[in-house]
């Protein structure tokens, strides 16, 4: 079972089911079809053998695959959406000033 969350906990999603060892999350960003980065989130009991189906499936994608951890907003988007971003925004930037500072960095496109 993978989810495509960004944000929902995959240890509370595990221990809904009888497997909790093939629980994934496969954190896509938007557009998928342009963003390169898939988060592979694993949580305290997914298995070896599910995290290595999920690199493989990412590799497969020709995504640049990472694994991360369960914690919220995982990485990408507690860097720049959920914390960055929004703490940019409490220091008076505007959403559009943010999003280019982003593309102008290389990201297809801002977090906002």
């Amino acid at each position: 079972l993978a989810s495509n969350t960004s944000y929902l906990n995959i240890d509370q999603i595990a221990a809904a089911t009888k497997r909790p060892e093939d629980v994934i999350g496969c954190h896509f960003f938007s557009p998928a079809n342009v963003m390169k980065l898939l988060e592979n989130v694993r949580g305290n009991k997914t298995s070896p053998r599910t995290i290595a189906t999920a690199m493989a499936f990412g590799a497969k994608l020709k995504k640049i695959t990472c694994l991360v951890g369960n914690c919220h907003g995982f990485i990408a988007n507690r860097t720049m959406g959920v914390s960055g971003g929004m703490q940019l925004l409490h220091n008076g930037l505007l959403p559009h000033q943010i999003d280019a500072a982003a593309e102008a960095y290389g990201m297809k496109m801002g977090p906002m």
